[in-house]
């Protein structure tokens, strides 16, 4: 058991011994964090649990109790009400707000919980924004880099001060350290973006850890410079692999790659976490490169490696 899943054994336990609501949502991004925020402006004594859908669709602990409240994640097992619209999670709650055309979660979330005041729409605006990449208000913005680059305890503290005062949680001090934490990472970001090459498909593999950075805002980036599919793969540990996908949902659908690693998500953008076998760590790596060759139906593939160096980073360009 590790520290993700000791806090949310603790929360869950006391959830059920003070008969408090409890909620499961995304830990991973902007639609998490304001669906968790919404669950909390309905239920304010109400406790939230933040997880990644790798553990919720694989993890025994998460299925231990019913939810009252599961939001952007794959079915927990038991739940009252599942707010959601990823094409590859399944249904399992009593009373399912599921829409896989809905722009996130966020605005399934509003509905299932019955809120419509102003403040509830603008977190359910700002999460549109940022879950469809398409961030044009500096509210957005910041509730993206707040979200990506907080601590566990600080998404718990957010989720709070967002549900007591709305998007005006940004004015806060603390919140502030957080959102100039993101900034200061885009920038490590940008600089990695303007070594790499821009193909149709680009690939990209992290075999060791560069900073802090969200490759989701990478997958982005690249693909506002004219990728029309960008997969990247990190190495997290010896064995543990995460794989990042954004495309050009008309050309490219990144659940097919995804859902072949055991992951999911939408066309344009999905996810997936995984291990190779305990003898046998290289294989993670040749695992991502076969599943692009077969669902890309590609001989060959252009891969670059990003690494760490005395100057910052730096990259190596492979055929695979």
């Amino acid at each position: 058991m590790d520290l993700e899943d000791l806090r949310a054994l603790m929360s869950m336990i006391k959830a059920k011994l003070m008969n408090r609501p409890i909620a499961l949502c995304d830990i991973g991004d902007a639609d998490g964090l304001t669906s968790a925020a919404l669950f909390l402006m309905k239920y304010p004594n109400g406790l939230v649990v933040f997880a990644p859908p790798s553990k919720v669709q694989r993890g025994w602990l998460y299925r231990l109790i019913e939810w009252d409240f599961v939001a952007d994640l794959p079915c927990p097992g038991k739940a009252v009400i599942r707010a959601d619209h990823h094409r590859t999670n399944k249904p399992c709650a009593k009373f399912e707000y599921y829409d896989p055309e809905a722009p996130c979660s966020a605005y399934m979330a509003a509905k299932g919980l019955n809120l419509n005041d102003l403040k509830a729409q603008d977190l359910v605006k700002v999460a549109i924004e940022t879950d469809t990449a398409n961030i044009v208000s500096r509210e957005a913005e910041e509730i993206d880099m707040a979200a990506r680059f907080s601590s566990y305890s600080e998404k718990i503290r957010l989720a709070k001060a967002l549900a007591q005062g709305g998007l005006m949680a940004l004015n806060e001090p603390w919140v502030k350290t957080i959102v100039e934490r993101g900034y200061r990472a885009k920038e490590l970001m940008l600089k990695i973006a303007d070594q790499l090459p821009i193909d149709n498909v680009v690939n990209v593999y992290f075999s060791e850890r560069v900073g802090s950075l969200s490759y989701r805002q990478l997958t982005i980036e690249l693909q506002k410079r004219g990728a029309g599919m960008v997969n990247i793969l990190v190495k997290l540990g010896s064995r543990t692999f995460r794989y990042y996908c954004g495309a050009d949902k008309s050309r490219f659908d990144c659940t097919r790659i995804a859902s072949a690693l055991g992951g999911g998500g939408h066309p344009y953008a999905a996810g997936a976490q995984y291990k190779a076998p305990l003898l046998k760590p290289r294989q993670g790596l040749e695992l991502f490169i076969k599943v692009l060759k077969d669902k890309l139906n590609m001989d060959k593939l252009s891969l670059v490696e990003v690494l760490n160096d005395t100057n910052g980073v730096s990259i190596r360009r492979l055929q695979v």
